[in-house]
């Protein structure tokens, strides 16, 4: 994982060859779920989330390309607590879940991606391309619903921890409209390597697939 940002750092210093930089709009539907890293929290569940933003890439080789942009991430995911748990709300002060009580996140982050983008010479109309890259994640808000009643629709932002990172791969296919404008679907996996809980006494990243659909100007 150090190579790779180390990689991909390097790629952002890179003096960029005289190119006109390509911008996108995208849409993203997501599945995600939480992958816990400690005791007496069992992951229960996927949600539905989704990605909104605009994307850049800026060529600095034939078929290499540096790629970011800025977006809004909403994940929702199930925690399974098996032990009572104490949940810290921004209205109503410290709630407490009972045992074997699942809750319903609901994550919103603002997205910036840093990756590499490598794309194949044009066949007919279509493009195919690979991804790989880092997501760097600012949580907005957080939101949580409780099996047991305790939490319902509740401003759980400190539960939540600022900041977030995944690392994801995936590919898909550009398929042009003339010029540089085209159509773009892939499909992408990330996989959370940080810790999003504030709580102590538990752990969990989470992780996404989500389905790309946009267009690239």
């Amino acid at each position: 994982m150090k190579k790779l940002i180390i990689f991909l750092t390097g790629i952002i210093s890179i003096n960029l060859s005289a190119q006109d930089l390509r911008f996108g709009i995208s849409v993203d539907p997501m599945v995600a779920w939480f992958s816990p890293g400690s005791k007496h929290i069992k992951k229960d569940g996927s949600g539905l989330g989704y990605n909104i933003g605009l994307t850049m890439e800026k060529y600095f080789a034939d078929n290499y390309a540096f790629a970011t942009g800025i977006s809004i991430t909403g994940l929702s995911a199930n925690l399974l607590y098996e032990d009572s748990v104490y949940i810290e709300t921004v209205e109503d002060g410290t709630k407490q879940l009972l045992p074997n009580s699942t809750a319903d996140y609901n994550l919103q982050y603002l997205t910036i991606p840093v990756a590499l983008k490598l794309s194949s010479n044009q066949i007919g109309y279509i493009t195919y391309f690979a991804r790989i890259g880092i997501d760097v994640q600012i949580n907005v808000k957080a939101t949580a619903d409780a099996s047991d009643r305790q939490l319902e629709k509740d401003n759980v932002n400190k539960e939540i921890g600022l900041l977030n990172f995944s690392y994801f791969i995936g590919g898909g296919i550009e398929y042009s409209l003339g010029g540089t404008t085209a159509l773009e679907a892939g499909l992408f996996f990330n996989n959370g390597f940080m810790d999003v809980l504030n709580n102590k006494s538990y752990n969990a990243a989470i992780n996404y697939l989500s389905l790309r659909l946009g267009i690239m100007f």
